[in-house]
Parts: structure tokens; sequence; C-alpha cells
């Protein structure tokens, strides 16, 4: 009698956990998604929803250094390199909250040489973001940076439009330290 009651007991979990876990993402608003979208992180399960549930953020980035294989970076690595080292950024993955209200998003990178904020040395995408609340991929960046010696900082803005207001979050960086 007492297996048939542990047995029993261990059904009802497991069949508490499975219905739970069926019915938190359709609480949560997650279960309704169109099948049309391609499938995608949600942007309650990421990493940079943690910070606040109301800011569009750099989730992930995917770079490729010279011709090597591509690597992912996380917000505020530091990675060495040397002079004459090419980087290619491959993929980059925000995620839109789905209480943070948005209009419009740009994703703009750059390449800061030696401490000194310069504009001058940005890859852009030339795409319109979806501004939906989830994760997003974009890849097209059309060129690469070839490096120079010297401490240098890559900084990804995220700029939401939330009606005519224009908010900067540039709080995702990486740094390179390259050697003669």
């Amino acid at each position: 009698m007492t297996t048939f009651r542990q047995q029993l007991a261990l059904a009802l979990i497991a069949a508490t956990a499975t219905i739970v876990a069926a019915g938190v993402p359709a609480i949560m608003g997650l279960g309704n998604k169109s099948s049309l979208e391609p499938p995608s992180v949600t942007a309650t399960s990421t990493t940079c929803d943690k910070v606040t549930v109301a800011k569009v953020c750099v989730d992930n980035l995917t770079v490729q250094f010279n011709s090597n294989e591509p690597q992912q970076v996380k917000n505020r690595d530091r990675i060495p390199l040397k002079a004459g080292d090419t980087l290619r950024l491959s993929n980059l993955t925000y995620c839109i909250p789905s209480k943070a209200p948005v209009n419009r998003v740009e994703v703009k990178v750059y390449l800061f040489l030696n401490g000194v904020e310069s504009y001058k040395n940005g890859l852009f995408t030339p795409s319109n973001f979806p501004i939906n609340a989830a994760c997003h991929n974009i890849g097209n960046f059309q060129k690469t940076w070839t490096l120079k010696p010297g401490q240098h900082r890559v900084s990804i803005p995220i700029i939401k439009y939330v009606g005519s207001n224009r908010i900067v979050d540039s709080s995702f960086y990486f740094n390179l330290d390259v050697g003669r």
C-alpha cells in the first residue's frame, strides 16, 4: 500500500509540474504568439530584462575577429588583440520587454579609440528594427574595423523613441586592449 501511495504522490507531483509549466506562459501572455512569427526568445526570459522591465537592451552580441570563428561577447568584456586585427559584428540581439513603450528603435555601434568619444567610427545597419515585445536579431552591419594600438571601447547604444522623445541607453559596451 505504501508503494502505491508513493507512486500516486509522484504521479500527482509530475502532473502538477506539467500543468504549471504549461500554464505559466499563458498566464504571462506568452502563449498567444502568432504562428507566422519566427521562433525567438521572449523578452521575459532574457538576461538583460533583469535590469528593469521597461528597458530596451542588448541581450547578446556575436563578433568575429580577423577570419576566426564568431564568438559571443558579454557586456563589459575585455578582449586582448593586436594592431592590424579586424573586428566585424556578426549578430546582435536586442530585447523589448512587454512593458516598454516604444514606437521606433535604432541600434548603432561605435568604436572609441583610446578613450576619446568620437562618433566618426560607427557601424550602422540600414534596417528598420521590429518594435514588438520580444528579442530580435540584426546582423547586417556593413563594414569592419581595423584596429590600432591602444585601449579602445566598443559602445552599443540602443536608441528608442517614445512618442517624440528620443531616449539613448549606452549601457552595453566591451573593451579592446590592442597591443603592437
